[in-house]
């Protein structure tokens, strides 16, 4: 019997307690946060636990599908960006807040799939797959930069072509040069 190959996704809640010293409780429960953001373990020994949620596994794609979906993702990423442009005014200017994430590309393309609790979500893995595959071809390029909505860590990755990025590189020198 052949072996096949699966994508897994293991998801699991994290606790962990942590001693600060802060003004008031809400300036004591931001730096905790940050504290948990930078992955720091609990200051409490033994009650730093992470607890398994879900595991969701399946069927890895083929090199075709991953193409097809790799060209999709830039046809739309070339339109959206095209449509932006369009749109922009003085007030709304490009800007690399334009950039997409991943999960954002999943939900506009209405791809799903299935989620452990019943119902479904974006295929958050699906389009980051096609990003990353048009990164490394550098038909796409991608930067990171803090996550800011409470209760989330680390960096998110945003995505937008080559072309975009340069036409912004573009507007925003002249304006440094002004600033200058």
């Amino acid at each position: 019997m052949d072996a096949k190959e699966y994508e897994v996704e293991v998801v699991c809640r994290q606790r962990a307690i942590y001693r600060v010293q802060a003004a008031d409780r809400e300036a004591a429960e931001r730096l905790a946060v940050e504290r948990w953001k930078e992955g720091e373990p609990s200051a409490l020994a033994g009650y730093d636990w992470s607890e398994l949620e879900s595991v969701h596994a399946t069927e890895a794609s083929g090199s075709e599908r991953l193409e097809q979906d790799a060209e999709l993702v830039l046809r739309f990423l070339r339109e959206r960006e095209q449509l932006i442009l369009r749109l922009s005014s003085a007030v709304l200017a490009p800007s690399a807040n334009d950039a997409i994430s991943a999960s954002q590309v999943a939900s506009d393309l209405g791809w799903s799939r299935r989620e452990p609790g019943g119902g479904s979500g974006p295929d958050v893995p699906r389009a980051t797959q096609a990003l990353e595959r048009l990164c490394a071809a550098r038909r796409v390029v991608c930067f990171e930069r803090p996550r800011v909505r409470t209760g989330e860590r680390g960096e998110i990755r945003l995505y937008c072509t080559p072309e975009y990025l340069d036409r912004l590189t573009r507007q925003l020198n002249p304006l440094e040069r002004q600033a200058s």
